[in-house]
């Protein structure tokens, strides 16, 4: 029973491994965003608070306006 539980451990693990990889890897290739830095994000909005402010303001100066309204037509 002991030798069952070291193989799937030793096993497992990198199975496990192999198929978190694959998942995330499918993941990018298929365009799927995740939030801007994740936990960098987070360290640097504690740690360096002027580095997570610049970075906000250059994701909010690089956002696109919403198009204005058609012109109504003339009848």
């Amino acid at each position: 029973m002991d030798i069952l539980a070291v193989l799937a451990a030793v096993l497992g693990v990198p199975a496990l491994l192999a198929g978190l990889w694959y998942w995330t890897s499918r993941q990018s290739k298929r365009g799927v965003r995740r939030a801007a830095g994740g936990m960098l994000g987070i360290a640097d909005e504690i740690f360096r608070p002027e580095t997570h402010q610049a970075h906000q303001i250059q994701k909010i100066q690089q956002e696109l306006p919403a198009p204005a309204p058609a012109p109504k037509p003339k009848r």
